[in-house]
């Protein structure tokens, strides 16, 4: 990586992260870490990007008070119940009221 340079810097789910390495397949021949997350994203991805996408500007319309980095989280692993979102949660100091894990629940279960 010597020469190149940080140009942008955020959080992607892995149908981005998906859209992103296909991308760069297309133009030249991937990198073998490449080629490898490209193979665990293709097995573990659930939703497309414009899926992810909506979904992640759903979450930010009715749940605001969620940070980017855990909307990320939660599209991708895209939990079923209510202990599966407190683990996601479990290390940060927002503690969520029933009715916010009732509407994250209810918008994961819209695009499974």
């Amino acid at each position: 990586m010597i020469g190149k340079k940080l140009v942008d810097e955020r959080n992607v789910t892995q149908a981005e992260a998906k859209s992103i390495l296909e991308d760069r397949e297309k133009l030249s021949e991937p990198l073998y870490e490449q080629r490898i997350a490209l193979e665990i994203i293709h097995k573990f991805t659930k939703i497309s990007k414009d899926q992810a996408s909506e979904m992640s500007k759903r979450m930010a319309d009715e749940v605001p008070r969620i940070k980017e980095e855990n909307v990320v989280k939660i599209i991708d692993l895209m939990p079923k119940d209510k202990e599966d979102l407190n683990v996601i949660f479990s290390k940060e100091r927002i503690i969520l009221t029933d009715d916010e894990i009732g509407k994250i629940l209810e918008i994961v279960d819209n695009y499974r």
